[in-house]
């Protein structure tokens, strides 16, 4: 085998050098490197891209060059996640600061009751918070706990302690229709009445309570007014618990007229005078006989008063009845003589007789 020696000379070896290192200019490009300075480099599609990682406009704010190129509203705090930035809106109590500023806290305590909105069920109502004793039926959720309760339903009728005028009662409840004159208010509602009141009076028509609910004169609240003989308060007595002065001059409905023994006795009686000084009443008429008959007048005012007329024929004047109304009395006057022939031609008598003032 035969071996080719190649043999350059100095100046050869130069102007190969020249030709291959000229030949291999072209080829060679020395590659930039990135930097976050505002500026588009050979490797960023847009730029500064590569120091924004999440894609969500803003730049990798740990990275010092970009804190040196970007002001701090441009600069990310979290480049891994496209949810956290600047622009974002601050999410309270997730633990993140999403908007990376920490002026805008993630549990703020807006109405500075020392309870966070995390933990503050109302955090705009300073009276509301967990450290607060629950407040019933004011519709708040006072202590910020689910498990004390507003309100109670203990007849489970779906109406809660502070709507149900009954809640140990199912039956009653503010949707239940009224029932009249059962005596509950069934429906809870003081606009519906249990009985209907016709005369306005303030007392129903129910049984046993307005015993005339045509006339509002009459009620069981109505204290009893005296001689007007009307049973003001329903109990079934007129004027009772009233004291009236019977006192006056009453006008019989028929003159009492007798004559005997010659003239000597002698009645023409047309009018009474009564004097009422309770226990004692009298009835006196104008003559001798029947005269000043005095007597007793009881609670129920009926009365009894007597006459008499002493001599050979002793003259007995009585009068027994009652009043009905304070100008109103009835009863009867009767005569009696004893004597025998002393008494010449009387005989006993007796009238019934109104009398009236």
């Amino acid at each position: 085998m035969k071996l080719l020696a190649l043999s350059l000379s100095p100046l050869s070896l130069g102007l190969y050098a020249v030709v291959a290192l000229g030949g291999c200019g072209q080829d060679i490009k020395v590659a930039e490197a990135s930097r976050c300075d505002g500026v588009l480099q050979g490797q960023e599609e847009t730029v500064d891209s590569p120091f924004d990682a999440d894609q969500d406009g803003y730049f990798d704010g740990a990275n010092p060059d970009c804190q040196a190129t970007y002001e701090a509203a441009a600069l990310d705090c979290n480049d891994r996640d496209d949810a956290i930035s600047p622009g974002a809106v601050e999410v309270t109590c997730n633990a993140i600061d999403d908007d990376c500023d920490a002026a805008t806290p993630d549990a703020p305590d807006a109405d500075g009751d020392g309870f966070d909105a995390c933990a503050d069920c109302a955090d705009a109502l300073p009276d509301i918070n967990p450290s607060v004793v629950e407040v019933v039926c004011d519709g708040y959720d006072n202590d910020c706990n689910d498990a004390t309760e507003d309100e109670q339903d203990d007849d489970g009728d779906g109406y809660g302690s502070c709507s149900d005028c009954a809640d140990g009662n199912a039956d009653v409840n503010p949707g239940l229709p009224e029932i009249t004159c059962n005596g509950i208010d069934d429906d809870c509602s003081d606009a519906t009445p249990d009985g209907v009141d016709a005369d306005g009076d303030g007392s129903s028509a129910c049984a046993g309570v307005d015993c005339d609910d045509l006339d509002a004169t009459r009620a069981p609240t109505y204290a009893e007014i005296c001689d007007d003989g009307i049973d003001n308060d329903c109990d079934l007595e007129v004027d009772d618990g009233c004291t009236v002065d019977y006192t006056g001059r009453y006008t019989l409905d028929r003159t009492v007229s007798y004559s005997c023994a010659f003239g000597l006795v002698s009645l023409n009686v047309s009018t009474l005078t009564v004097v009422d000084v309770r226990p004692v009443i009298s009835f006196s008429s104008g003559g001798t006989a029947p005269g000043t008959m005095t007597g007793t007048i009881d609670a129920s005012d009926a009365f009894t008063t007597e006459n008499v007329l002493s001599g050979s024929c002793t003259e007995t004047y009585a009068f027994d009845g009652s009043f009905v109304s304070a100008d109103h009395f009835t009863g009867t006057l009767t005569a009696t003589y004893t004597g025998g022939r002393a008494c010449f031609d009387c005989s006993d008598q007796s009238w019934t007789v109104d009398g009236y003032r």
